[in-house]
Parts: structure tokens; C-alpha cells; sequence
């Protein structure tokens, strides 16, 4: 919301919260700015501050969980990385590992994840909706284009505001993709037998 004033006071929230409860790790949902700000923000804590990518990449990795890969079968998926959780806060190997759980047919695009286009709603531009959409929507151009040479049908990402940027981009230069949140992605192939 750019209250650092907000901002501190949920912040706080979660981590006396998180003390209290004696926890060992704090995992974050698919949001962006959350990560960061707990990751990077919160100064030294007893507990380790993970995002829910991280957490799922583990347990499949440990086993603890479970996927098919066949939920996604014919599928072309490709993966927008978020600003705050991959340039700034480093995940980027995680989405990847888990795509590759779920899919036949993964495309990148971009040749270094590292240098993969903002979607053009970063810094809560996207929450201001409608006032900003003409604008958001000439900026990210290069990103639809960045999707479209893709020729994916299905386009997950692991952030709230990303998710919502990506969908108007698809609805606005007319993409056909499935615009999907990776944390539904894998709880849709979750294998429970």
C-alpha cells in the first residue's frame, strides 16, 4: 500500500506472533512484496523466512509431498518470475524445479531467469486499477510479447499482484493463456494415493 507505517505494524504482527509460538520457519504466500519485506526487513529472527515456492520445491524434493504429472498433460507452461521473490529475494531455481514436477513441456522465456521482464505491475502500480491500466498495459507490452513467443498455454507465477497484471495483459493483447497462480498449479497435481 506504500505505508511504511502499515507496513511495520503487520510486520511486527507476524513476528511477535511468529515468537510467541516458538516457531522455525515463517512461510510467506504468493506475494511479492510480503517475502521481501519479511525476508529482508524484519532484521535478524530466530526463525527462517521462507516463501511458499521454497517450502513447496523442498517437499517434493524430501518426498513429503506428491505430484502427477499428467494434470498438466499436452500442456505448454512457462513461468513469469516476480521481481521481489526472484531478483530480489533470489528464488529462482525453486518455480523451475517444481514446473519440471509438473510438466511435460516447460518453456523459459528468457535465456537467464535473472534478466526476465517485469510484468508491469510492480510496485503496487497494479493495485490502483483501472486508473492505471492503460498506462500498465503500453509498459508491459514487451512482456505479452515475451509470452506470446512462448506459445504457452498455460502461464503460472507466484505473486498476487503479478497474477493480477499477467491476466489483464492476457485479456488485453488477447494471449489464450491460462493464467495460473504455482501454488494452485501443484495443489491441482497434488498425488494422494
Amino acid at each position: 500500500m506504500g505505508d511504511p507505517t502499515r507496513t511495520k505494524l503487520i510486520l511486527d504482527r507476524i513476528v511477535q506472533e511468529a515468537l510467541r509460538l516458538k516457531v522455525k520457519e515463517v512461510c510467506i504466500c504468493e506475494c511479492g512484496t510480503a517475502y521481501r519485506v519479511m525476508k529482508q526487513l524484519s532484521g535478524r529472527q530466530p526463525f527462517k523466512v521462507s516463501s511458499v515456492t521454497e517450502v513447496h520445491a523442498r517437499y517434493l524434493r524430501e518426498g513429503r509431498i506428491r505430484v502427477r504429472k499428467d494434470v498438466f498433460q499436452g500442456q505448454v507452461i512457462t513461468y513469469h518470475d516476480p521481481c521481489q521473490i526472484a531478483r530480489n529475494g533470489g528464488v529462482l531455481t525453486e518455480p523451475r524445479y517444481i514446473l519440471q514436477q509438473l510438466a511435460e513441456d516447460y518453456r523459459e522465456m528468457a535465456p537467464d531467469p535473472r534478466y526476465n521482464y517485469c510484468c508491469g505491475g510492480g510496485g503496487g502500480l497494479v493495485a490502483l486499477g483501472e486508473d492505471t491500466l492503460d498506462f500498465r498495459m503500453k509498459s508491459a507490452r514487451v512482456k505479452a510479447e515475451q509470452v506470446r513467443q512462448t506459445q504457452a498455454t498455460i502461464l503460472a507465477t507466484a505473486c498476487e499482484n503479478c497474477h493480477t497484471q499477467l491476466s489483464d495483459l492476457n485479456k488485453h493483447y488477447d494471449l489464450g493463456v491460462n493464467v495460473q497462480f504455482l501454488t494452485s498449479m501443484v495443489a491441482d497435481a497434488l498425488d494422494l494415493s
